[in-house]
């Protein structure tokens, strides 16, 4: 009984003691978004007396630097790697090497260029270590996930086949803002004042197209 007690306590004692490196980092992926340019934007918030290390470190560092990995998609391209808000930085003395580290709350943000018409689901993962004065974590990486909204193609000019050779739904616009819809092979301006759902289901009745 009183070996079983002595277990029982211990095993108590050593679950309060474990630390995870989520319960001192918590992180929430957001987008912001103007036509084909979108920022990924990861909110980082750290415990007070915890930290991670800057994503960008020295060549020669035994750091483990926080990265904002965007997995490779067809639907976009990654504009430069990630950007982040100027690192504290200290040296130690004991280890003779120099700290690039963010505390608090920070924000760390990836750019892409948006290539898809259709919307779809950009996945990423976010990975780093976190330490306070006298211990590091283990490394941890966390996925995450954000909508991004498709952007059609323009074309340069109206009214001819080739225009719309790139364009792989039944919707785009040209540089001067114009909308077209296709029905059945064929491309039609949309008149000023109708949506373009609306006017593909109007042509698609039998509705005439008036030039």
């Amino acid at each position: 009984m009183l070996t079983a007690i002595v277990s029982f306590f211990y095993a108590n004692n050593l679950s309060a003691q474990l630390e995870f490196p989520e319960d001192k980092v918590s992180w929430n992926f957001t987008v912001v978004q103007d036509g084909e340019n979108a920022t990924i934007i990861g909110t980082i918030t750290m415990v007070e007396h915890w930290h991670i290390y800057a994503a960008k470190l020295p060549a020669d560092s035994y750091l483990i630097a926080s990265d904002v990995v965007l997995k490779k998609s067809t639907n976009y391209k990654t504009l430069g790697g990630v950007i982040e808000p100027k690192p504290h930085f200290e040296h130690d003395d004991l280890a003779d090497e120099d700290l690039f580290y963010h505390s608090n709350t920070i924000k760390l943000k990836r750019k892409i260029k948006v290539l898809s018409e259709k919307d779809f689901t950009l996945k990423g993962v976010f990975s780093f270590q976190t330490c306070d004065d006298t211990h590091c974590l283990p490394p941890h990486e966390a996925d995450f996930e954000v909508k991004i909204k498709g952007v059609a193609k323009e074309v340069d000019v109206e009214g001819s086949a080739n225009d719309f050779s790139l364009v792989s739904g039944d919707e785009t616009t040209d540089k001067n803002g114009n909308s077209f819809v296709k029905v059945n092979n064929e491309w039609f301006q949309v008149p000023a004042g109708n949506s373009s759902e609306f006017y593909k289901k109007y042509l698609s009745l039998g509705g005439k197209h008036e030039e």
